[in-house]
């Protein structure tokens, strides 16, 4: 009887624990997902330590955690010659350090987002840990934005260092080229850096894309920011640094006694509402002329790339000799590309010397007839028929109401043959042989004038042969169809500007993907109206173009000169069909 009542008390005790047990198991994609990162329990020595004697630290957490792209995540200030060792033992994270410290210095040793948990990878953001070799800890801080300066986005993942102002025998100027930081950060997705543990010092300060991960400015590819005058860091009042996060704008300690203030909170407040120091990062402008290319895109078309403008630039030739009666130059808006139209040249190459200024460039060795192939091409296909080609201003078949129809060729116009043939319809109406006026000097650019109106529907005609260019090439027969919309499919704005300061502006309309679609300039209070509007979202950027040339520039460290400052307007402005709208921008 008594081994029955303990087989029934044992299943009775299993179904229980089983009742329980199946209580307590969350079902599968039930419950909220673990998004806390770990927690740091323990430090030893401690973080914020002074009289620092150790060759590492260890921290502990409350979790389990792992270490990701540490090497390239982990930054210490002042910079150490060998890296340290960085190692996870269970719940904990081991550093040894692989040199022997400086006396009477205060270190930082930041993870940024390298510490994750190993079963949700929650990062732990932006955690230091803070020591002294001496009797103090330096408690002073320094943060702010490292900032796009053409599109004011945030910079992520560039370097911003201090150096001190204690160099007599280098310039401020080549400081990042010559020397490392003497304190290093990095930013995060939001541009955001801070340096805590800083000495009572005056620093200068730069922002880095440093490419190669050397820390110098040493590639032209590579990013600067700079600030062109002296900065001082400031005292952030203390609490733990242990519980320190990406949002935190404050040096944090554990032993306030250890740490020494030199500047209180309030004198320094200001620095606070500016949020920190900004620096505008940009790739220093290419000032030399280089020949980027030389290419014979099509039969009688030769085309010259180079970095700068190229007005400057002279051709010699060297084993065979084309008459400049032949060549008619072009030159692109900015002046670095060169197009030259020859005309039916006797040689089939060309060699180059391309020089500026006695600088040689390079020599360019061109095929003039690039459709021309060895001994594999047949007879028949060199007597093949050659035609012009064009294109035309107009997009998906619409043009606006105020717009011109222009048609562009691929060669130079020697004639045209003004035939009966040629027509302009509008609608039902006719008008045989329309004018055609050349708007550009090398007449390749051809405008039919006529008032456009509204809800209008277009067909134009030239006939076969009715262009004829310097090289003796026609043209097929050109047909173009197109309409204008009714005016009330568009939008119309009015936009007054109202700078504080008289001086050179450029004012931009962008789309959505920031292209531009269109580009003033001014200098003083000034009415833009912007007419036949397609309803979308733009938005307004203002350059100060400070020397006058229609475009922005990048800053010039060696010569001390920021980038041009830019400002949006602080607002999309949305174009409706068939509204007016008016906006004012006082900047």
């Amino acid at each position: 009887m008594l081994k029955r009542v303990l087989h029934l008390s044992a299943i009775l005790l299993l179904a229980i624990a089983m009742n329980n047990c199946a209580n307590s198991i969350t079902p599968p994609g039930g419950g909220p997902k673990d998004e806390t990162p770990p927690t740091v329990i323990e430090t030893i020595p401690a973080n914020g330590s002074a009289n620092f004697i150790s060759n590492g630290i260890i921290i502990k957490f409350d979790e389990f955690v792992s270490l990701e792209n540490i090497q390239q995540s982990a930054l210490i200030s002042p910079p150490m010659a060998k890296m340290p060792d960085f190692k996870i033992k269970g719940k904990s994270i081991q550093v040894k350090f692989n040199e022997e410290l400086i006396p009477n210095t205060t270190y930082s040793v930041y993870f940024g987002d390298a510490i994750i948990d190993i079963t949700e990878k929650n990062p732990l953001s932006n955690y230091i840990y803070i020591f002294s070799t001496g009797k103090f800890v330096d408690s002073l801080s320094v943060f702010g934005k490292v900032i796009n300066a053409f599109d004011l986005e945030p910079v992520e993942g560039a370097y911003v260092g201090l150096y001190k102002d204690n160099n007599d025998t280098i310039e401020f100027d080549s400081l990042p080229y010559l020397i490392p930081p003497y304190y290093l950060s990095k930013t995060d997705k939001n541009g955001k850096f801070r340096f805590s543990g800083l000495s009572d010092d005056y620093f200068f300060a730069f922002g880095l894309n440093d490419k190669n991960s050397n820390f110098f400015f040493d590639q032209p590819v590579e990013e600067i920011a700079f600030l062109d005058s002296l900065i001082h860091p400031i005292f952030i009042p203390p609490i733990s640094l242990d519980t320190i996060n990406s949002d935190s704008t404050y040096i944090a300690t554990l032993d306030t006694n250890s740490f020494k203030a030199e500047r209180s909170f309030a004198t320094d407040s200001l620095f606070f509402e500016n949020n920190g120091i900004d620096l505008y990062m940009f790739t220093s402008k290419d000032t030399i002329q280089r020949l980027l290319k030389s290419v014979v895109p099509e039969k009688n078309k030769i085309l010259f790339s180079f970095s700068q403008p190229a007005n400057n630039v002279t051709f010699k030739q060297l084993k065979y000799h084309l008459s400049d009666s032949l060549i008619i130059s072009e030159y692109s808006e900015n002046l670095d590309t060169l197009r030259w139209y020859l005309n039916n040249p006797s040689i089939d190459s060309l060699e180059l010397l391309i020089k500026e200024y006695g600088d040689t460039l390079g020599i360019a060795y061109l095929k003039l007839d690039p459709s021309k192939k060895a001994a594999r091409v047949k007879v028949k296909d060199e007597s093949k028929k050659e035609f012009l080609s064009w294109k035309s201003n107009i997009s998906s078949n619409t043009m606006e109401p105020d717009g011109k129809l222009q048609i562009t060729f691929n060669q130079p116009m020697i004639k045209f043959n003004n035939v009966d043939s040629s027509i302009l319809v509008i609608n039902t109406d006719t008008i045989l042989n329309p004018e055609i006026i050349f708007v550009d000097s090398i007449r390749r650019t051809i405008e039919i004038p006529f008032k456009a109106e509204e809800e209008t529907k277009y067909y134009i005609s030239f006939p076969d042969s009715a262009f004829t260019s310097w090289n003796n090439v026609h043209s097929k027969e050109i047909e173009i169809r197109f309409k204008t919309l009714p005016i009330s499919d568009y939008g119309f704005l009015t936009l007054k500007l109202f700078p504080h300061e008289k001086q050179n502006y450029i004012i931009q309309m962008l789309n959505e993907k920031e292209e531009i679609l269109n580009e003033a300039y001014f200098a003083n209070d000034t009415t833009i109206t912007y007419n036949y509007l397609k309803p979308q979202s733009v938005q307004f950027k203002i350059i100060f173009d400070d020397n006058n040339n229609h475009k922005w520039d990048p800053g010039d460290l060696t010569k001390n000169l920021q980038p041009e400052k830019v400002e949006y307007f602080p607002k999309e402005v949305k174009i409706r069909a068939n509204w007016e709208i008016e906006e004012e921008w006082k900047f």
